[in-house]
Order: structure tokens, then C-alpha cells, then sequence
């Protein structure tokens, strides 16, 4: 088991074949999608989707994501779908830099330090993972209750496992896909997924993740 603090690391060793497969965002997955193959994508209530939030402290008077501007505001990873390109790609569709549109900006390498940020008033706002967020609003409601949802994008495709095209002929894939896709079928795999909040794992086209790639594409328009 490898881990990594930044999606970047991990990004790295996967598609130099250094580690076999990984669970990454759909962001980097878009990024390196010649260098990668899907192995299989988790499914959160019977699909395999979620979406970005952006959130602020509770009780605060914000219509609209807009009302927004100038805050100091908390992202995720600059690999993250959720906690950064989502929102990037808002602003670029708004003709706006998060620079521009924030007074200060700043990473905190976890969806859950986004929060804390958040709740602690460290930030005004934050880009996350809307999956995290629920998941912690379970089983940290004293911490997750502090913050609330200013704006929940689309649904895009869910963070998936991705393995190196240079390993499609692996055995080793093959089981790792078998395992992951017959998880919950078994006792101790239906533990893990109850743990992670998770219905199973399924085999889905890389065409999921076509609305992020546009995202991708927006701000690269924009610059």
C-alpha cells in the first residue's frame, strides 16, 4: 500500500508504472488518459457519480455562489476535480481568475482540511468533495455542521481506480478488477464498502468523464 500527499505523487508513480494501480481523481485521470487505463469506478447511491460543493460557514447570508467574491477560500489539490477544477472552471465561464475573483486562495492537500478550514473560519469558503462532505456530515456532524452548501455542480464521474495502459495485459489487473467489481458480494468486502459509504465498484466507460474534460477544456480557453 502506497500513499502519497498529493495527487501529484501519486499521478507520477502510477503512470511511470511504479505502482500498479491507484485510486485517483477524475481530473488527473483526464489529464493522462493516453498513459491510463479505468479499472473500476466506485458507485455511491446506485451510481457511479458525484459532485463538487462549495461551501461556506453556516448561518452566513449568501445567496448565490457570486456573493462569493473576495473571500479567502480554501481548495483542495490543484489535481482535484471537485476541490479546485469545478470551481476553475466556473470562474473561466465567468470571464474571472480564482485570484481575481478571491482575495486569497490556498490549498490544504485534503477535502477533509477544506472543511476544517471552513468550520474553523481559517477560510470563508472552500471547493470539496461532495462525497466527502456527506460522509463526514455521518460521522463528524459537530464539524461538518459548521459549514453549509452555497452551490453542488453537476453530477460528474466518481474518482476512479486506474491502472498504467503499459500493465492492460497484467493478471494482476484483471484480479484487481474482479475483486473490487465482487465486493459486494463478499462479507469482509461489504464491511469495507459500509465503512467507505460505498454501494460496489463498477466497470464503466472512460466516456464518463467527458464533462470533466470539457471542464479541462474551458479553462484552457480561458488561459
Amino acid at each position: 500500500m502506497v500513499s502519497r500527499r498529493t495527487y501529484q505523487e501519486i499521478t507520477a508513480l502510477l503512470v511511470s508504472g511504479q505502482i500498479h494501480a491507484a485510486w485517483i481523481c477524475g481530473y488527473p485521470y483526464v489529464q493522462y488518459k493516453a498513459d491510463l487505463d479505468l479499472v473500476a469506478t466506485p458507485s455511491w447511491h446506485g451510481k457511479p457519480l458525484y459532485q463538487s460543493y462549495l461551501i461556506t460557514t453556516q448561518g452566513r447570508d449568501v445567496g448565490d455562489w457570486t456573493r462569493l467574491h473576495g473571500d479567502i477560500h480554501a481548495f483542495s489539490d490543484p489535481d482535484s476535480n471537485s476541490g479546485f477544477l469545478v470551481t476553475r472552471a466556473l470562474l473561466a465561464e465567468n470571464r474571472m481568475l480564482p485570484d481575481q475573483f478571491f482575495s486569497r486562495n490556498f490549498f490544504t492537500y485534503g477535502h477533509r482540511n477544506v472543511i476544517r478550514a471552513v468550520a474553523s473560519g481559517l477560510a470563508q469558503s472552500g471547493s470539496v468533495d461532495g462525497y466527502v462532505w456527506e460522509v463526514m456530515k455521518e460521522i463528524e456532524p459537530s464539524l461538518v455542521n459548521r459549514t453549509m452548501i452555497v452551490r453542488k455542480s453537476e453530477w460528474l464521474g466518481f474518482p476512479p481506480i486506474a491502472s498504467a495502459k503499459s500493465l492492460a495485459s497484467d493478471s494482476r489487473i484483471a484480479a484487481l478488477r474482479d475483486a473490487l467489481v465482487s465486493m459486494s458480494g463478499d462479507r469482509e468486502g461489504r464491511k469495507v464498502l459500509e465503512m467507505l459509504r460505498l454501494d460496489g465498484f463498477l466497470v464503466t466507460p472512460p466516456a464518463l468523464f467527458d464533462t470533466i474534460a470539457a471542464k479541462v477544456e474551458t479553462v484552457r480557453q480561458f488561459g
